[in-house]
């Protein structure tokens, strides 16, 4: 166990909220469900997770030699915790009524793990640091740090390093801090023991057998009842990862969701007491909880993009997302006094963008009646 006080000592010096340690191979079921829901097309445009696919739970793949896979944790909470998960339902339930009945103002909404900076940019340097703490308490061994760019399917093994359980959102939940937090690893050659998981074999948590409240919030229906999400119709994936034309069906129910969405972490009941953020990086706001609208309909390069969202997860869709995800939102909340941005738009050299802000357009010039005169 000695190796294991050095790695926890390690983690808690650089900041880290969960560790755990698991074998460098993943279960052969685990594997097989991964294959199929690529089978199914439910990845999207993600080409890169068919290349990773024989990597997905073979962690050897990645650094051979393998022995163990350090699997670490990291809040970027920034809700307060509710008496009670009818409470939080109720607040949700209120702000999206709020925004559908179009009392909310012409901005867009961001996911909460993109207000602060880069968390791949966080992790990144803390993980950089554990290594070296490593190195030096276990010489002559070999170490590769990663996050959610390799191959590794981090869930899995982080469940199996006690981490948490895969709940019915598909995100792993923690019964400390619920599922708002990413998820880091270290592979090592090192032969770590496992860390068993912190509940006894009968008391390990669960999301409740009647509880489906994250489905039941989805928009798009991007949840099944296998515990799957369809990402071709999930809004993170849509605004952050798909880069081509929106299925204009889906994009009214986008609503003012710019940048990913939280919707089903906000109405879990593991999310009501989650403990909040520490680290300093997630806690500071670059991006923010929402944005003005009118201010990224005027980003017209790379460059101005950099200048006002560089270090953050924004970069992520680039201008052509950003700007394509604004304008389904001004139509989304009927955001008229912006028409002659999006009619400017339309001539965009962008044709993914021109296309949207057309579309913007036509659906401003068909809902008069909830915001005035039409343009």
């Amino acid at each position: 166990m000695g190796g294991l006080s050095v790695i926890r000592q390690a983690a808690e010096r650089v900041g880290l909220d969960l560790l755990g340690v698991t074998p460098p191979r993943g279960a052969t079921a685990a594997q097989r469900r991964f294959e199929h829901w690529i089978a199914l097309g439910r990845h999207g445009e993600m080409r890169y997770l068919e290349r990773h696919a024989p990597a997905k739970t073979d962690a050897a793949a990645i650094l051979p030699g393998c022995a163990a896979v350090i699997v670490v944790g990291l809040s970027y909470n920034r809700r307060p915790a509710r008496a009670s998960h009818p409470q939080a339902l109720a607040a949700v339930q209120e702000a999206d009524a709020a925004r559908r009945s179009g009392r909310s103002a012409a901005t867009g909404r961001i996911a909460m793990y993109a207000w602060g900076r880069d968390y791949h940019r966080v992790l990144r340097r803390k993980l950089r640091d554990l290594i070296e703490a490593l190195a030096r308490a276990l010489p002559g061994q070999r170490f590769r740090w990663g996050t959610d760019a390799t191959p590794l399917l981090e869930t899995h093994f982080a469940a199996r390093a006690g981490l948490g359980f895969q709940g019915k959102h598909t995100l792993l939940i923690h019964r400390r801090l619920g599922s708002w937090f990413v998820i880091g690893e270290v592979l090592t050659t090192a032969p770590l023991p496992a860390t068993p998981p912190p509940q006894a074999a009968g008391a390990r948590p669960r999301c409740g057998a009647a509880c489906n409240h994250c489905r039941d919030v989805c928009p798009t229906g991007a949840l099944d009842d296998e515990w799957r999400i369809d990402a071709r119709r999930c809004i993170s994936y849509l605004t952050i990862e798909h880069r081509g034309a929106i299925p204009v069906e889906l994009r009214p129910l986008i609503g003012d969701w710019l940048f990913g969405c939280d919707l089903c972490q906000e109405v879990c009941p593991w999310n009501v007491r989650a403990a909040p953020a520490r680290e300093r990086d997630f806690i500071v706001d670059r991006a923010g909880p929402a944005i003005d609208l009118a201010e990224v309909l005027a980003i017209r390069d790379h460059e101005q993009m950099a200048a006002r969202f560089a270090g953050t997860p924004l970069m992520r869709a680039g201008r052509r997302g950003l700007v394509r995800n604004a304008c389904v939102v001004a139509a989304n909340v009927r955001a008229h006094h912006l028409f002659g941005a999006l009619r400017a738009l339309t001539a965009d050299r962008d044709p993914v963008v021109a296309e949207h802000a057309r579309w913007a357009c036509d659906r401003l010039r068909a809902a008069p009646e909830r915001a005035g005169t039409a343009p």
